[in-house]
């Protein structure tokens, strides 16, 4: 994940000044914050924010504030990367990921340089996540905690999952079709006997772990974006 809030941090921007709160700088990422987010929760903000790698010394400006019982982190996005398909992934997860980091609920906001709001993500919307050893098992919301814990079973007893190799891979449904994502090098990505084998993989996945309902295998880049369906 440190990967992904590492390019996220790359298509923000430094606001224009105004006073949208105080302000606290941390590698170079400016923290505005009100309406109930103090500055000891700021300085936890800060913390997360410098050691995922957000923060990487580049100028952007963030805010955090509090709606409700509900947090919103706000940052200011370049408008070339606000429609990109390529990074939906990654704004889907960051208030999953920043939320657990935090211990309270956050939603995130694509804000332009005045921090109005562009685009939402809230945390009700944003994908689960289980692990299986060193496997993190994302979900969404159309499949059931029961179908992913089958998911996980199946990925422990098969040695997919271990203790030493860290994999991503996401779970979801879309009609009666379940739909498994994982995420592959690229050279791994272009190799054909790597889509015989994951067929034959899925193949398993489908009978034992799903009654043999269909299954179709998506092999994913790191942001987890369709390559190719091994089907």
């Amino acid at each position: 994940m440190k990967k992904l809030i590492t390019l996220l941090s790359a298509i923000l921007l430094l606001i224009s000044c105004a006073n949208y709160g105080e302000k606290k700088v941390y590698n170079g990422t400016e923290v505005y914050y009100k309406d109930g987010v103090t500055e000891e929760i700021a300085d936890k903000l800060g913390e997360n924010l410098t050691s995922s790698g957000f923060a990487n010394g580049d100028t952007k400006s963030v805010q955090f504030v509090k709606e409700g019982d509900v947090y919103v982190f706000r940052m200011v996005i370049k408008d070339e990367f606000l429609n990109d398909e390529s990074l939906e992934s990654v704004f889907n997860i960051f208030p999953k990921e920043l939320s657990d980091y935090m211990n309270l609920p956050v939603d995130l906001h694509l804000c332009d340089d005045t921090f109005n709001t562009l685009r939402v993500h809230k945390l009700e919307d944003a994908r689960k996540v289980i692990m299986a050893k060193a496997t993190e098992i994302r979900y969404t919301k159309n499949v059931t905690l029961e179908e992913v814990e089958k998911l996980k079973s199946f990925l422990l007893e098969y040695g997919f999952s271990d203790n030493d190799n860290r994999k991503t891979v996401e779970l979801d449904k879309e009609n009666d079709t379940y739909i498994f994502k994982m995420v592959l090098a690229e050279e791994k990505l272009k190799n054909e006997s790597t889509v015989t084998l994951l067929k034959l993989f899925g193949g398993e996945m489908a009978k034992i772990a799903f009654d043999n309902q269909p299954l179709k295998v998506h092999m994913c880049d790191e942001l987890m974006n369709t390559v190719k369906i091994a089907e």
